[in-house]
């Protein structure tokens, strides 16, 4: 699944469509990347409202049928000369 349209969903319906969508389509076992604005990444992007996320605050949306295996933040430089704060989780999703 791609991760990087995750932190353009702002509401909570949005959050939970976009998981469930995760559950159905990764197997017991299958891993999953999620890439989101940090916390202290920008507040909007392409003029458009953000949420940003910490590790355990980006697992959190996704649940106990996640386990988070790794986490990395990259200082990402844009060709317009800023820098966007990202975090990538790795999670695998737990056997029934």
């Amino acid at each position: 699944m791609n991760g990087a349209v995750f932190h353009f969903l702002t509401t909570s319906e949005e959050r939970e469509a976009y998981v469930q969508a995760v559950l159905r389509a990764v197997k017991p076992g299958g891993h999953v990347i999620v890439a989101t604005f940090a916390e202290d990444g920008p507040e909007k992007c392409s003029g458009l409202p953000v949420m940003r996320y910490s590790a355990d605050g980006l697992h959190a949306q996704f649940g106990a049928p996640f386990t988070l295996l790794e986490q990395e933040r990259e200082e990402h430089h844009t060709p317009f000369g800023t820098v966007q704060k990202f975090i990538y989780c790795l999670c695998r999703k737990n056997q029934n």
